[in-house]
């Protein structure tokens, strides 16, 4: 699936900042950064100290995965204007259609036809600082705040809270070495243009480091 990014925004209001749901085909452009940007790689090693060492010998286990933790805080005047078409099946705005989706992207989709589990897949740019391709881990956090506004009619109010804070963790699926990921573009990690490739894998492990699994 290619992502057709829009002219190139100002410091003000973002239009290349995105969030693209593979396993139900949905993007979603996001027009404000993030409040906050957590971008963690951890490494493991087993500890071993022999008699007479002053220092213990670490034997390398494992790195990452790399983790990228966002929080977004959105005013529905804002997201309505940038993504007017996104709406879900029961008509709700844009705003409300992200905290949908993305309740949606922790749960996998089932393919009864082909009798198959498409597992959760998400990726994320943030303008050209960040991206990342991979899973949604812990929780998805919504913060609900005032004022309240009337989006309905003066027959039939419909009154919301206008900003919403929406708070989430993404741990990247790729393995890389450390002279590969100077070449990839280390913390925005994506080769040229913008565009991401949907798939899944209906057993085994897929190349995109994702379990499939079939429907019983």
């Amino acid at each position: 699936m290619a992502i057709k990014v829009r002219k190139r925004s100002n410091l003000g209001i973002p239009t290349e900042n995105y969030i693209i749901l593979h396993h139900i085909n949905k993007t979603f452009l996001i027009p404000v950064d993030p409040d906050a940007i957590s971008d963690n790689m951890s490494v493991s090693f087993a500890e071993n100290t022999p008699l007479s060492r002053s220092a213990p010998i670490y034997s390398y286990q494992n790195s990452g995965p790399r983790s990228v933790q966002v929080t977004f805080t959105l005013h529905r005047d804002l997201v309505r204007e940038l993504n007017p078409e996104l709406k879900t099946e029961n008509g709700e705005d844009p705003v409300d259609a992200l905290v949908t989706w993305l309740d949606a992207i922790v749960l996998p989709d089932y393919d009864s036809a082909n009798k198959i589990v498409n597992p959760p897949l998400v990726s994320l740019k943030i303008r050209d600082e960040i991206y990342i391709k991979g899973v949604v881990t812990g929780s998805v956090g919504v913060t609900y705040n005032l004022p309240l506004i009337n989006y309905g009619t003066a027959e039939k109010a419909v009154y919301k809270y206008a900003m919403v804070t929406i708070s989430f963790g993404v741990n990247e699926i790729t393995p890389y070495s450390a002279s590969i990921l100077p070449k990839v573009g280390g913390k925005y990690r994506q080769t040229s243009g913008i565009s991401d490739s949907v798939g899944s894998s209906a057993t085994g492990t897929s190349g995109n480091g994702l379990l499939g699994g079939t429907l019983v």
